[in-house]
């Protein structure tokens, strides 16, 4: 089960209700999105106190007033997922160890004065690995959140934390979900191969991920089924067929090189044997060329 945790600091510096009720909306696309996701749709809402709608974002303002002002579809969705508040039922009691560690997680930011008590709420969410929701304000327009944690010793080490605002904060941390997917032990993937990728249904994505880590077993060398040369130091990983579809062949090409694997293109043969690598070939070389370029 995921948590989504609402972030209470993040209405620290909205100005009137034109400001909230636009950044509600799009935190509600967000929610919407978020949930639209197969393994996200058991998702539970995270509040510290009992009753989120009773909390003023602004002087005058509560969060429920907020909820009658923009489009009754998107309130209800709203409405609708935080009357699912995770307390108890979900929740595992923390234990005194748990409580301690986030109390004293000392987090903080650069460019403000250190207050730790402040951030409880961020080191709870760092400490249970929950998703920040947040009206995308100040420093909360990012999706990735940087603080800084104190450590034992007096030193302090960078930590991220996951922030959602609107639909395009989700996006981003899901296909960077599906990109750590991937093996990357001296692997280098391009970003022609990463964009082709993300756009994958998810069967196509587990083969693909499924069989690069079958040719890193082999140390991708040539085996005559997996792993082929095409042409001269291109190489390609057969990967199956795309949704069942015998014709429509999944391929991955890729070069080895000082130790290293570039892989560079993937694509979808179609015709079998009949197929020509050469546009392929092509492109692949062209991004290598510029990869070593950099």
């Amino acid at each position: 089960m995921t948590l989504l945790t609402f972030n209470t600091l993040s209405i620290e510096n909205l100005e009137n209700r034109e400001e909230v009720n636009d950044l509600l909306i799009q935190l509600a696309y967000g929610i919407t999105k978020f949930l639209s996701y197969k393994e996200y749709r058991g998702s539970r809402f995270y509040f510290e106190e009992k009753n989120i709608f009773n909390l003023e974002i602004i002087e005058g303002y509560k969060f429920r007033d907020a909820l009658i002002s923009i489009k009754p579809e998107i309130a209800r969705t709203l409405h609708l997922f935080m009357k699912q508040q995770c307390n108890s039922d979900c929740l595992n009691k923390m234990s005194d160890e748990e409580i301690e560690n986030i109390i004293d997680s000392d987090l903080y930011f650069d460019d403000e004065p250190y207050n730790a008590q402040k951030y409880l709420i961020l080191s709870y969410s760092l400490d249970k690995k929950t998703f920040l929701l947040s009206f995308g304000k100040d420093r909360w327009i990012n999706y990735k959140i940087i603080a800084n944690k104190v450590k034992e010793d007096g030193s302090s080490k960078k930590v991220i934390l996951d922030n959602i605002a609107n639909k395009e904060h989700v996006i981003a941390h899901y296909n960077q979900k599906q990109l750590d997917k991937l093996p990357t032990e001296n692997i280098i993937y391009s970003d022609n191969f990463k964009n082709w990728f993300l756009l994958q249904d998810n069967s196509s994505i587990d083969k693909i991920v499924s069989k690069i880590g079958e040719a890193e077993k082999i140390n991708f060398d040539i085996d005559g089924f997996l792993v082929k040369s095409i042409h001269q130091n291109i190489w390609q990983i057969k990967i199956g067929t795309q949704g069942g579809l015998q014709q429509s062949a999944i391929r991955v090409l890729f070069i080895k090189n000082d130790s290293k694997i570039y892989i560079l293109h993937g694509f979808v043969k179609q015709g079998g044997s009949t197929y020509d690598y050469t546009n392929d070939i092509s492109i692949a070389t062209e991004i290598y060329k510029r990869t070593n370029e950099i």
